[in-house]
């Protein structure tokens, strides 16, 4: 296994160790996460990923290409960028906005109907009022709009219920949510802390700057230094164990940046249900390789691939991105948030503070 030299920064004395997957967190108990609901052969949640947009517009494009009429010139869906159908809407001609149009109302269809399933199955889901939309599609004025969209759909259904794009920058916010999955006495004397994002098509990995008095107000921490790797562009997909070699890489690249009140801590958000001993339960099937065997545990072997200098604490995905927005969520009891991505992320939290 491949190690790497102790460098000089200053690594906090550990505490106790911490739970993974812990739904009571300060100030918030997270109620659901990761629902799995199947209709017919498939998860109902798959029909308002990412993936699932870009279905629905090459579906629509396909009798376009077939008579030399499509506004993208033939393009195939899959290299077609979030930018590029931007575009299209804001300055293509009425054609092209059109067909961009309808791709957006049937995704918004699509996201209504998943919100309406997780609310008649969930007690949970049933109390929410407000949902952050997170992940890759937000990050784009057609997800801008689709959320939009889903809103009026819902509230003409008489469904009180509001979608709100999440504020971070998608590619930064479990990063900076992974703070709340610490204790604030864990972070006394620091301001610095790593994170870990694991998607479905990529991983990230960043140096968080947040305040030493307050470590858990999260409009004073930022990520100052970034590191990703897109595995999922690489023309072979990569083993488990590469990954979590280039994890550790790119780990030990962050620490060069990092100051000497780093944290002993790194949070690290992966798609699945996650056990207490760190164990990943359903839901990582988009992941190279196998990540829920018997045999494997994340946080122990990318603790170890770190030469055990840090504490690794793990939780799902959605979980720590919709916690990115828990200081904007203070004026509401339940809430929950869906990333659309790769697969579609889902949780559900309450507030507890009084």
């Amino acid at each position: 296994m491949q190690t790497f030299a102790v460098l000089p920064i200053t690594i906090h004395t550990k505490a106790i160790s911490m739970v993974h997957g812990s739904l009571n967190l300060l100030g918030i108990d997270v109620s659901s996460y990761s629902l799995t609901l199947k209709d017919g052969g498939g998860f109902i949640g798959d029909r308002a990923s990412g993936r699932a947009f870009f279905g629905i517009l090459d579906e629509l494009r396909s009798p376009l290409c077939r008579a030399g009429t499509d506004p993208f010139g033939g393009k195939d869906t899959d290299d077609l960028s979030h930018k590029d159908i931007d575009k299209a809407w804001r300055k293509g001609d009425a054609f092209a906005a059109g067909l961009v149009h309808t791709s957006i109302e049937e995704f918004a269809q699509r996201l209504a109907e998943v919100v309406r399933a997780y609310r008649n199955a969930d007690e949970n889901w049933a109390k929410v009022t407000r949902i952050v939309v997170g992940g890759g599609l937000r990050d784009s004025r057609i997800g801008e709009i689709a959320i939009g969209r889903t809103t009026a759909i819902l509230r003409l259904e008489g469904v009180a219920v509001d979608l709100v794009p999440i504020k971070r920058d998608p590619d930064e916010a479990a990063l900076i949510g992974g703070l709340r999955l610490i204790p604030c006495k864990r972070l006394r004397g620091c301001s610095q802390m790593l994170a870990v994002d694991i998607g479905g098509s990529s991983i990230r990995a960043g140096l968080v700057n947040f305040s030493a008095k307050h470590p858990h107000k999260l409009a004073k921490a930022a990520v100052v230094a970034h590191a990703q790797w897109k595995y999922g562009d690489e023309q072979n997909k990569p083993s488990r164990d590469e990954a979590i070699g280039k994890l550790a890489q790119m780990i030990d690249g962050l620490r060069k940046e990092a100051g000497d009140d780093l944290a002993e801590v790194i949070t690290v958000a992966c798609p699945g249900r996650i056990t207490p001993d760190g164990d990943i339960r359903d839901g990582a099937q988009n992941l190279p390789g196998n990540w829920e065997a018997k045999d494997f545990n994340l946080p122990a072997t990318l603790a170890a691939a770190l030469d055990d200098e840090f504490e690794i604490v793990l939780h799902n995905d959605a979980v720590v991105q919709g916690l990115s927005e828990a200081d904007r969520m203070k004026d509401v009891r339940h809430w929950a948030v869906v990333t659309i991505g790769t697969g579609l992320g889902n949780a559900a939290y309450r507030n507890t503070a009084s």
